[in-house]
């Protein structure tokens, strides 16, 4: 696990503790969020490549 350091500018602090009203935490909020863009950025780094065959395996992208 990797620690990192957010600094989040004043105008952005109030929408997001609103948006992560609903969150454990604002730190759980956070890390979701981060998780789904690396998710995302992965996705649109693999969508150039030709399509895998996976040879029956189940898996697709």
């Amino acid at each position: 696990m990797s620690a990192i350091t957010l600094r989040i500018p004043d105008a952005m602090d109030k929408a997001l503790r609103d948006a992560a009203a609903s969150a454990p935490s604002l730190n759980d909020y956070i890390v979701k969020a981060l998780r789904r863009q690396m998710t995302i950025d992965a996705a649109r780094q693999l969508a150039p490549i030709e399509p895998l065959d996976l040879g029956g395996e189940g898996d697709a992208l």
